[in-house]
């Protein structure tokens, strides 16, 4: 009726409203990391989704299936980008660097091909398999920079998120990390990156950080906590901050009611 069009021109109106634009001359992105293509490949990889999602084995070849379709897409569109920060910190001892990694459009609209259909389960096992590329791309970001640099990434900084509550190199440093500064951020990396009034990048698969650089080995970051065997690593955020780790990592417990439901676990009643 009326009303349901208007309320979806309204929701199309938010979602394409992007209020950042690539800069007047585009630098070209880095190649996508080939080794996380060719996860999609990868059958250790796909049956670690399995687990830690959940699905049941005979939903396998549907993942197979998918992840092969996103490759074409991860092979063409998908890319990445950093950019030093020519602002100093006081009391760190390198520089900052703004970066973006992207899997490109072409996985979004094969993910919206799906859910037009009326295929969600396609479209999600879509969602799953491009979130855990975007985990893995943390650590082959941070590999790149120790073999091309000669440094290390100590840290990832997210918007949104505090890197501490004294000195003056923190308020700095938290100051750039307002959300409302995620358009300025996408402005340095010159990426076919964009956003919308309510902040959400598109293309969706997308994501970007502040990245502090270090000479010392010894605090180097993973990229993300999850997965991370490093128990005595000095920016582990459980045991440093108090905080859980990034990404809670569920593979071991058991799905609750309303999971199990969501997932049609047969022995749910």
């Amino acid at each position: 009726d009326l009303h349901r069009l208007i309320r979806r021109q309204r929701q199309m109106c938010i979602r394409d409203s992007e209020i950042t634009g690539i800069p007047g001359e585009q630098v070209d992105m880095q190649t996508f990391f080939s080794e996380i293509t060719a996860l999609c490949r990868n059958e250790q990889f796909l049956h670690s989704v399995m687990e830690k999602y959940h699905y049941d084995p005979e939903e396998y070849p549907n993942l197979k299936r998918l992840a092969g379709e996103m490759i074409p897409c991860l092979e063409t569109e998908a890319g990445w980008q950093d950019r030093e920060i020519q602002e100093t910190f006081p009391g760190r001892d390198q520089s900052f660097l703004a970066v973006g990694i992207t899997l490109g459009k072409g996985i979004d609209d094969l993910q919206e091909n799906y859910l037009q259909d009326g295929l969600l389960t396609e479209s999600y096992m879509i969602e799953v398999l491009s979130s855990e590329l975007l985990l893995k791309s943390y650590q082959a970001y941070t590999k790149w920079v120790a073999d091309h640099r000669e440094l290390h990434v100590a840290r990832l900084y997210f918007l949104g998120s505090v890197a501490g509550e004294s000195g003056s190199s923190e308020k700095k440093l938290n100051d750039r990390l307002q959300l409302e500064n995620l358009p300025v951020l996408l402005w340095e990396l010159q990426m076919p990156v964009t956003c919308n009034e309510a902040y959400c990048m598109i293309p969706k698969k997308s994501v970007v950080f502040y990245a502090e650089l270090t000479k010392d080995p010894f605090t180097k970051c993973a990229g993300i906590c999850l997965g991370c065997g490093r128990r005595d690593c000095p920016n582990r955020m459980e045991e440093k901050e108090n905080f859980p780790l990034r990404f809670a990592d569920m593979t071991d417990r058991p799905l609750s009611y309303g999971y199990a439901r969501i997932f049609s676990k047969a022995d749910v009643k």
